[in-house]
């Protein structure tokens, strides 16, 4: 029905981040085992009491496919390089969709604005030599373009430095684009994170005879206080009481203890 030549294994292939279908076959039972083996390493920082884990490619830098949001909502290092990371993973070069806007040309540089519908995105590109001169002249406002670039912050102002803009010649790509967002949003996030993760901080203990109005240290209620109550709300003693009558359960040493009738 539609004569598209949009080429859907091209498309995916995430900059060289995603497998490729005309070069892998793909295995419905995807496990990140079988990728190619990468290397990488771990670090931590800490923002006030956010604790953030970074997982670091040291084998290459990838060109990940993301929304003007996830950008927005990276945790972003206060040092002078101004790291970025988003679900985990150090980012730098980013693949981003969307439509041109307030688009300004000067003799160095073009400025414009990306909008993708999930934000916007305040981009840059360095006129040095004439190619890079055409290039932005064939982009107009309302244009629906592909941009690769590297981010940066400065004075808490993220914008985007581009090194590759294109028109969106078939309007599939947008969608494509968002699938794959939404692909490598999942592999970081939850496919490659190591099972059975241990936490290091050490599991809390509470007295046994914890009485109302007790907090933890951080101002927090206990596990224990929330769940005394929750067993003293009217439809929590209301079941209990029915439960009573049943004969399913027993009070003991006052109205507020019960055993359970059934299991002795």
């Amino acid at each position: 029905m539609y004569g598209s030549q949009f080429d859907g294994s091209a498309a995916f292939s995430g900059g060289g981040f995603m497998p490729s279908q005309a070069t892998q076959t793909p295995d419905p039972a995807f496990s990140p085992s079988k990728r190619p083996p990468r290397i990488w390493s771990l670090s931590v920082s800490v923002s006030g009491r956010v604790l953030v884990l970074v997982y670091r490619n040291r084998d290459i830098q990838a060109l990940l496919p993301l929304t003007v949001k996830q950008i927005s909502d990276a945790y972003v290092s206060g040092n002078e390089k101004s790291e970025f990371v988003i679900d985990g993973v150090d980012v730098s070069n980013v693949k981003l969709v969307g439509m041109v806007r307030d688009k300004a040309g000067r003799i160095t540089d073009f400025t414009f604005v990306l909008d993708d519908g999930t934000g916007r995105i305040d981009c840059n590109k360095w006129s040095h030599e004439p190619i890079d001169t055409n290039e932005m002249e064939g982009i107009l406002d309302g244009m629906y373009v592909c941009v690769h670039g590297r981010l940066k912050s400065f004075q808490n102002k993220t914008s985007l430095n581009v090194f590759s803009i294109r028109p969106v010649d078939d309007y599939n790509e947008i969608a494509s684009h968002f699938i794959e967002c939404i692909y490598v949003h999942f592999y970081n996030s939850r496919l490659r994170k190591p099972q059975g993760a241990v936490s290091t901080q050490p599991p809390a203990t509470s007295a046994p005879n914890l009485t109302s109005g007790q907090y933890s240290s951080d101002g927090q209620k206990s596990t224990e206080e929330m769940i005394l109550d929750f067993l003293h709300l009217p439809s929590c003693l209301l079941a209990i009481g029915n439960l009573v009558r049943e004969g399913v359960v027993y009070s003991t040493v006052d109205d507020f203890h019960y055993k359970s009738a059934i299991n002795g």
